[in-house]
């Protein structure tokens, strides 16, 4: 009986050796507290955020607090220095921050990896309906608010109006929130941002004004993904809003990710996966945009992936591209 014991220990304990996510699991590397980095209040990223680490808060049982940045372009300077634990980006930046293009021309951005995508950036803009403004194409002239500088929006909407053949007056950069009480003070004709859907901004100013949403005509559109093929085309469903109840809008779309910095522990990234997947309702609660976020969207990331990543994904039989293999 004694060495039956002694064998069944014998096999357990090489069993236990071998699982690489149980002795493997040196959970002292982890970090004791998370920073996410997101984007100026008021948007989708900042609300995004604060979902996030309630899940990781309750369910992993590791606080975090989320980093007020400029947003995507921003949070991947973040994450190549390893000053977030976390960093919220669009398929634009990160991708030219990889290949060192267009923001990023001249460095290239290699320390990022993808772990999970989020949801579908939408480009949407308003304008109070008195206004009369309808399209990007009426505001040749006009004052127009895009978001802080290093955000998604600011980097992609100026260049969006050049496609577009449509100059501005005046550009201006601040917070969803600034911006908004900008154009109700006559400051601007319009507000423009980057964000799932809907935009909290719209939702709230359509409680008490009248206006007109709008996005990127289909032909402008067409031109912008052909030039830069990070974009995507879509409309934003009528009833989105009050301004379209019966109308699907136009415009151009971005995937969003979660990034991590390449030193990041693999068995943190792979748990903080299983629980962010386990617990989407908690995500959802706190962004509707949430409910895009299904793992079969992670071969749209635009940088490669994590490696703790890459065994999640692998053993949920996802063919992941080549791409996407870290090194």
């Amino acid at each position: 009986m004694k060495r039956t014991i002694l064998a069944i220990a014998a096999v357990l304990t090489v069993s236990l050796l071998m699982c690489p996510f149980s002795q493997a699991q040196d959970k002292s590397k982890w970090p004791k507290s998370v920073t996410v980095g997101a984007a100026p209040v008021g948007g989708t990223y900042f609300i995004w955020a604060g979902g996030f680490t309630k899940l990781l808060n309750d369910k992993m049982g590791i606080p975090g607090n989320v980093e007020s940045t400029g947003g995507p372009v921003h949070n991947v300077q973040l994450i190549e220095d390893n000053k977030l634990d976390f960093g919220m980006v669009t398929n634009g930046p990160a991708g030219e921050g990889w290949n060192g293009e267009g923001w990023a021309k001249g460095k290239k951005y290699q320390n990022q990896r993808a772990i999970f995508p989020m949801y579908t950036t939408f480009f949407q803009m308003y304008s109070v309906k008195k206004s009369g403004i309808k399209s990007i194409m009426d505001l040749a002239g006009k004052s127009v608010g895009v978001g802080p500088i290093g955000g998604t929006p600011a980097t992609y909407w100026p260049l969006i109006f050049e496609m577009a053949g449509v100059k501005p007056s005046r550009i201006v950069n601040a917070s969803s929130a600034d911006l908004n009480s900008q154009l109700k003070d006559g400051m601007l004709d319009a507000n423009g941002q980057s964000v799932g859907l809907p935009w909290v901004t719209i939702t709230e100013v359509e409680t008490t004004d009248a206006v007109n949403v709008y996005g990127v005509p289909n032909d402008v559109a067409d031109k912008f993904v052909a030039k830069y093929p990070y974009f995507a085309k879509d409309v934003m469903p009528k009833g989105t809003y009050k301004s379209n109840p019966d109308q699907d809008l136009p415009t151009l779309t971005l995937w969003n990710f979660m990034v991590v910095h390449k030193d990041t522990p693999d068995d943190f990234v792979y748990e903080t996966l299983k629980a962010t997947f386990a617990n989407i309702d908690i995500l959802i609660a706190a962004h509707p945009s949430a409910k895009e976020a299904k793992p079969e969207a992670v071969i749209y990331s635009p940088v490669p992936l994590h490696p703790g990543a890459v065994k999640f994904y692998q053993e949920k039989g996802i063919k992941l591209p080549e791409r996407l293999l870290p090194k």
